[in-house]
């Protein structure tokens, strides 16, 4: 494999890194492991550490430059950070709630995830110095290990599968549209639209049927009100044809007291006479 010629100029980061990290033994690591050496020092990485090397970083973002096309997790990337703190956080970070990294810490942790399948987090404490000396560390695992430290390292790995079945089913569902911005895939928008449609004609049509029910309740009343007015009509009739037959009844009945003698009409009331006639010849009309 080629050598990556080094250039002596200060402002070349990868001098720079090799400089600030001589000394560091997961470096070394990297450096005796030509393919961890080569995703190291990939080159779209390199190019955004170069882009402003005074600058700090979120875990977020951290997550995102270390990934690439696959992002990492920021809940990931926490646990090595928090496990590994002394050795990635800088001293000069600010000192607020978020986690804050430079460009040097991006590298360590870049470091660290690519050795970490090999030595795990206890094998990379121990190169570190953090959990003793190297040299005893598969004693000291085995014998002397906490049984905390084997459930957070299990519950870590299962993090991880969880979250890289989260980004695959995300892959499965989603694409980039315009502006990189994340959508459904095309099949599934047009599925989305459809059901979209389907509700819409279901609203339609509840609309519909909600108006149609409005019309017969207006027809009813209609129907009862004309019942109703026709009801009126008949008993008005009733009542102008009974005023007419009065009318009839009493004109007859004056006639018929007109044709009395002089002594009857002395001796009788005229309007007794009448009435009398009246509901005499009324009654019997109505038995005929």
């Amino acid at each position: 494999m080629n050598e990556r010629k080094i250039i002596p100029n200060e402002d070349d980061i990868y001098v720079k890194i090799e400089s600030d990290l001589q000394y560091d033994n997961l470096y070394n690591l990297i450096i005796e492991r030509d393919q961890l050496k080569t995703e190291l020092f990939d080159s779209g990485f390199l190019s955004h550490l170069e882009k402003d090397m005074h600058r700090w970083y979120s875990v977020q973002e951290a997550g995102r430059i270390l990934g690439g096309d696959k992002p990492i997790p920021p809940s990931s990337l926490s646990y090595y950070i928090d496990s590994l703190e002394e050795y990635i956080i800088p001293d000069d970070a600010p000192s607020n709630s978020y986690i804050r990294l430079n460009y040097l810490s991006l590298v360590k942790l870049k470091m660290v995830w690519l050795l970490k399948d090999e030595f795990r987090l206890k094998g990379l404490k121990a190169e570190l110095g953090i959990t003793g000396n190297p040299k005893n560390v598969i004693k000291e695992t085995k014998e002397s290990s906490s049984n905390r430290d084997r459930e957070l390292a299990d519950a870590f790995e299962k993090i991880e599968r969880l979250e890289t079945v989260s980004q695959t089913l995300l892959g499965l569902l989603l694409e980039k549209g315009e502006n990189d911005q994340l959508q459904l895939k095309q099949p599934l928008q047009q599925l989305l639209n459809q059901n979209n449609l389907i509700e819409e004609q279901s609203s339609v049509l509840k609309k519909l049927e909600d108006q149609n029910n409005v019309l017969k309740e207006i027809q009813e009343k209609q129907q009862q009100q004309e019942k109703e007015s026709n009801k009126r009509i008949i008993e008005s009739e009733k009542k102008v044809n009974s005023l007419a037959e009065i009318f009839r009844l009493r004109k007859q009945a004056e006639e018929e007291w007109d044709k009395l003698s002089l002594l009857t009409k002395i001796t009788k009331n005229r309007t007794d006479f009448i009435e009398s006639w009246i509901n005499k010849h009324s009654n019997k009309d109505n038995k005929e």
